[in-house]
């Protein structure tokens, strides 16, 4: 069982460590040749992974929570160059503690110097916060004069996706205590239950969340259903753009973790268990067409047990009976009491050891089923 400070300091390994990187220079806009160290946007050595949208494949548009970068390079120092005013993004070069990049007006920001000449690094930008704080527009890097990247590493073979709300967006999770109310500053999808489980899986992975949103119902909403569900949103590429649709066939997960109801019974009036059953069924239907083969986990809680639970249940029950022993889909509960006073952050929503608690209880079963 973890103890308060091995959890501790796995988050400091992971995400909590923090410092502001300042800008070093104007972005240039004009065509530079590779001696200059300039590294474009649409370098094939560039791992992206998340949903990124490539339609100027030189200012790459994202906003998902969690999406990240990779590269591989020599030289002294690396700078990134990003149009972003308000988001938050964890850098982690080198496989050292990740640090904490908070945008403003720059296009270009360095982060990394000193480093060793003789040796290969690496570089991972992941974005920390959800689409409702901002998008972002990634340009490509800087290193030193002469020098390009390195082919990348050869990617996981294990993929999940994540498919959720506040929860699984990591909002609050570095939140001092429940009193606390949401900033980007306390948001970290780093360290979201969902990107811990998918590192301690060693699978790559993506997150399709905002905070807020339900089945049917959207937290807060007068009415029983909403125009616009978490599923109404599954199709794009970026939250922001509802007119570009993601392709499905460019990342195909072998696993999809479902995280969603909690808003559709936190507030009154709740939906009708039909129209939320029938609406949750879809989903499932939906997610088996794009990804033939996928496994399916449903996942309850922490922050709302009845009558999601039920429903929920219902339905993975009902859908056991119906596909026998080629049955796909599995429920997972994390109970209320499964986190304890000291496990929550901003507005009652698990902080870093409530998310390693609901990582503790998932992961197993994820694990299990997929034989990983």
């Amino acid at each position: 069982m973890k103890t308060k400070w091995s959890i501790f300091l796995h988050a400091i390994s992971c995400g909590i460590l923090v410092f502001l990187f300042n800008a070093c220079c104007a972005f240039l806009t004009r065509q530079e040749p590779i001696s200059s160290g300039i590294i474009d946007a649409d370098s094939s050595y560039i791992q992206y992974t998340g949903r990124f949208d490539f339609t100027n494949p030189k200012c790459v548009a994202f906003d998902w929570a969690g999406v990240y970068i990779k590269a591989r390079f020599r030289g002294t120092r690396c700078s990134i160059r990003l149009n972003d005013q308000k988001n938050e993004y964890a850098i982690i070069v080198d496989n050292y503690a990740p640090r904490l990049l908070k945008t403003d007006t720059a296009k270009v920001y360095e982060v990394a110097n000193g480093l060793s000449d003789s040796i290969p690094h690496s570089i991972m930008i992941q974005k920390r916060t959800e689409p409702l704080v901002g998008k972002g527009t990634f340009m490509g890097f800087i290193l030193d004069k002469g020098k390009s990247l390195l082919p990348p590493d050869i990617r996981p073979s294990r993929r999940i996706e994540f498919i959720g709300n506040s929860i699984t967006s990591g909002y609050g999770v570095e939140g001092a205590s429940s009193d606390c109310i949401f900033s980007p500053e306390t948001e970290n999808a780093c360290m979201s239950y969902a990107s811990m489980t998918a590192r301690a899986l060693n699978a790559e992975y993506h997150i399709i969340s905002y905070s807020g949103r339900g089945v049917v119902r959207n937290f807060g909403d007068s009415n029983k259903t909403s125009i616009d569900p978490m599923p109404s949103l599954y199709d794009r590429t970026c939250f922001f753009n509802s007119t570009k649709k993601w392709n499905f066939k460019a990342w195909v997960p072998q696993a999809v973790v479902i995280n969603l109801g909690t808003n559709d019974f936190s507030t009154l009036p709740h939906p009708d268990k039909v129209i939320f059953q029938s609406a949750y069924t879809q989903l499932l239907e939906r997610i088996r067409y794009l990804y033939s083969g996928v496994t399916i986990f449903c996942v309850c809680g922490p922050m709302i047990e009845e009558p999601c639970v039920t429903y929920v249940k219902e339905i993975v029950d009902q859908q056991k009976k119906i596909r026998g022993r080629y049955n796909d889909v599995f429920f997972i509960e994390i109970r209320k009491s499964a986190l304890t006073n000291s496990d929550w952050g901003c507005d009652i929503h698990p902080n870093i050891y409530g998310a390693s608690k609901m990582t503790d209880i998932v992961t197993p079963a994820i694990r299990l089923r997929m034989n990983w």
